[in-house]
């Protein structure tokens, strides 16, 4: 591998050796003045503390909102696997070469250490650790077809955010799922290669109403969707549970956007209703029954119905317009 020179002041590099590399500078106990019980990512924390994958600062704090270094995620990433042919060394020219080195001995692509690190490069190191060589995009979408990360606002590429930095809590919240899923670091192919979506979920594309949704591949030849539409030219697209008959697991109305924007108010006093997203001159609401849809005496047909219900806050998540 090529090392890319790294141009880092010293009291930047003492900082992080301290945070990443050297010996504990643990907080007392596992909890940290600045991560309270209650914060989102106070689990994966513990989490990571615990199995020392990252330490806390020498002020007894975390710092969650820390943005990371390619370096730092990296050296994590390999912590949480501990690999058998990992060599930390003792004097190396650098804390975080014995990392950059490991990584490019089993095939994986590192970035220059003097760029911002992104999200996306994010995404490809932990789709590298599954044993995938994609590009960024594929490798953000691999990662949300697999649950390991949900976005930032939309279980979609692009609102995962690509671009974006990451904060530690978000590095120790994405290890955390991935060591779940894995159980080593694998080594990938020297050819990129392109993410079949098949293999893992079922996409679900409308090309009349110019959206697409994702569903698990549980789903499998368990929906079907019904088109029925109104006088007012209101459509409503249900996504019915096959074992029920009639069991509406959730609905997409595609309506007229003036409609939506005079009685937005009223509809949602009345159903669960969002807005996922408009094109052209309609809106499209998302929203789930309000009436037991399986009959209760029917113990097979009303547990698949719960099983696929489940799921549904996701799939809404994963709208999307396509052109």
């Amino acid at each position: 591998m090529k090392l890319y020179k790294r141009q880092v002041c010293v009291a930047i590099l003492s900082i992080s050796m301290l945070c990443i590399n050297l010996g504990p500078t643990y907080a007392k106990g596992t909890s940290f003045s600045d991560v309270k019980a209650e914060y989102w990512g106070y689990a994966s924390i513990q989490w990571a503390f615990e199995n020392k994958i990252v330490d806390g600062y020498p002020d007894g704090t975390f710092k969650p909102d820390k943005v990371v270094s390619q370096s730092e995620f990296l050296a994590m990433l390999i912590r949480a696997f501990q690999p058998n042919d990992f060599i930390l060394g003792t004097h190396p020219a650098h804390w975080d070469e014995p990392y950059l080195n490991y990584v490019d001995k089993i095939g994986w692509k590192v970035k220059p250490t003097n760029k911002t690190f992104s999200r996306g490069t994010a995404a490809q190191y932990l789709a590298n650790a599954a044993g995938q060589n994609y590009n960024v995009a594929d490798s953000v979408q691999y990662l949300l077809d697999l649950g390991l990360a949900n976005g930032k606002t939309t279980r979609t590429v692009k609102g995962f955010y690509k671009d974006d930095t990451l904060s530690r809590t978000e590095v120790v919240v994405f290890i955390e799922r991935l060591r779940l899923d894995s159980k080593a670091l694998q080594p990938i192919s020297a050819v990129e290669e392109k993410y079949n979506r098949s293999e893992n979920v079922l996409v679900y594309n409308n090309s009349e109403y110019h959206f697409t949704l994702t569903l698990p591949k549980t789903w499998e030849n368990k929906f079907e969707v019904v088109d029925t539409k109104d006088p007012q030219s209101k459509h409503s697209l249900k996504f019915i549970n096959k074992t029920t008959k009639y069991g509406v697991l959730f609905t997409i109305a595609v309506w007229p956007k003036d409609y939506w924007i005079e009685r937005e108010e009223e509809i949602k006093g009345q159903i669960p209703a969002v807005k996922v997203g408009e094109y052209g001159d309609h809106a499209y609401i998302f929203h789930t029954p309000t009436d037991v849809q399986y009959d209760p005496s029917d113990n097979k047909s009303m547990e698949d119905y719960k099983a696929m219900f489940k799921d549904v806050q996701n799939i809404k998540s994963s709208f999307e317009i396509i052109l």
